[in-house]
């Protein structure tokens, strides 16, 4: 009689955990994210379906078709119920990817594939927090390991980052933050460059600059620049001076962050002048250029679908060139001497000369 009630447990048990078993296809796109619950049977009206297959609410493996074609597969094991081990990640039916994970639910290790072939893994470890402190990665094909470490702030926000590449190279970034969480400086130090960044309280990039160190230690500026905002937000100017060879660069925008004027300068003096004017779906109409006393000019016209149809140069007011471009990606060009028509040059498609 025990044995009969044994049998029948199990039974009931193994057909308890089978029902629960289940396939959930869902309309997704090339990174396989569920976008839309779908009918199995309309699989075959989209391009990317996710599959995921589930015991309970616990999923066991997605798998994404590309046009009912396997592209990327993902597989799920756990310790137990909800506790997940270990995720395996497929490409095109190759393994890419193996993470490994510890009780709570932080990963651990990352293993990544070439050709099937194991070339480099991560070992992560965690501060009491559980916020990830640092990053072992292990190239197995130098057999050299760089290291990469974090620090957080009190809200755990993280404020530094150091990675130590295996020359001893260092990359460091840190970040400052307001009460509020919003970044007002952040700066990057490379070898021999200090690069910052200003931020306002909209998270706007202010100014920019970047240092160079010598040998002693000591910094320099060599390029700087700043921006320039309106009342509601938008960028209406920017100047980027380069101390190195004395360049500056003025250049302002339009309500829809299009450039329309860009002025350069070096040795403080007028070098050029450039404008643009577009129409109202923001597509250029007309470019000038005021290099010296050289003056170029471009014109530009558009088709009922917005791809260029015609450009006409023209220097100092004489038009120079004319040119035609088709539907078929081809193009024509027109060139012109005082006026008048010298020559004829037609492109294929990839822009070389046909005849």
């Amino acid at each position: 009689m025990k044995r009969f009630f044994l049998s029948i447990f199990i039974f009931l048990t193994i057909f308890n955990a089978f029902s629960q078993k289940r396939s959930d296809f869902f309309r997704s796109n090339s990174n396989g994210l569920p976008l839309v619950k779908i009918d199995e049977k309309k699989r075959a009206d989209y391009k990317f379906i996710l599959k995921i297959d589930l015991t309970g609410d616990t999923p066991l493996l997605k798998t994404l078709y590309k046009e009912n074609e396997e592209s990327k597969r993902w597989e799920y094991f756990y310790v137990d119920e909800n506790v997940l081990e270990t995720e395996k990640y497929y490409k095109d039916k190759k393994l890419k990817e193996e993470y490994r994970y510890n009780a709570f639910g932080h990963k651990v290790k990352q293993s990544e594939f070439l050709n099937d072939e194991l070339f480099t893994i991560t070992v992560f470890s965690y501060n009491k927090e559980g916020l990830v402190e640092k990053e072992e990665i292990l190239n197995l094909v130098s057999d050299k390991t760089t290291i990469v470490k974090y620090k957080y702030d009190k809200d755990f926000r993280i404020k530094q980052i150091q990675k130590t590449f295996p020359d001893n190279k260092v990359v460091f970034w840190e970040a400052f933050f307001t009460p509020k969480g919003i970044v007002t400086r952040e700066f990057y130090t490379l070898e021999d460059e200090i690069f910052t960044f200003y931020y306002n309280q909209s998270g706007q990039e202010m100014k920019g600059e970047i240092k160079e160190i010598n040998e002693k230690g000591e910094e320099k500026v060599k390029i700087i620049w700043e921006n320039f905002y309106s009342y509601d937000g938008k960028r209406k100017k920017r100047i980027h001076n380069n101390f190195l060879i004395n360049k500056k660069t003025d250049i302002t925008y339009n309500k829809n962050f299009k450039e329309i004027k860009i002025e350069t300068y070096y040795n403080d003096a007028i070098f050029s002048i450039e404008s643009y004017d577009y129409n109202d779906k923001n597509l250029p109409l007309y470019y000038r250029k005021l290099l010296d006393l050289n003056l170029t000019e471009e014109y530009y016209s558009y088709n009922e679908k917005d791809e260029i149809k015609e450009t006409k140069i023209y220097m100092d007011k004489e038009l120079k060139k004319h040119i035609f471009y088709f539907d078929d990606k081809t193009r024509k060009e027109i060139l012109f001497s005082h006026d008048k028509e010298e020559a004829e040059i037609f492109y294929d498609a990839e822009g070389k000369i046909i005849r």
